[in-house]
């Protein structure tokens, strides 16, 4: 399976992972054949790449949320993801 990489992160957007940061958060993590789940503070893992798991996050801005991968590009799943997260919310 090869190792898993994580990265903390805190949501910095204003309004948080609402439904449309939770859907580029599933558009991005879908562009990556690794495993990848966000982990909130004593919650389930999220599996990134579905939209009602994102969603049930309910990381308002602020939010402390670990970025987990596991796979062939799962390091550079989370560098994307961690970026994305970190900021408005923009794929660069």
């Amino acid at each position: 399976m090869g190792e898993t990489f994580r990265r903390s992160v805190t949501v910095k957007h204003r309004f948080g992972i609402h439904a449309r940061p939770a859907a580029k958060i599933v558009s991005l993590s879908n562009t990556f054949s690794c495993d990848i789940n966000i982990v909130k503070e004593g919650e389930p893992p999220a599996n990134a790449k579905n939209i009602l798991d994102i969603m049930m996050l309910a990381a308002g801005s602020g939010a402390r949320l670990e970025i987990r991968a596991n796979g062939s590009d799962a390091q550079a799943a989370i560098e994307r993801l961690g970026e994305m997260l970190e900021s408005d919310f923009e794929i660069g």
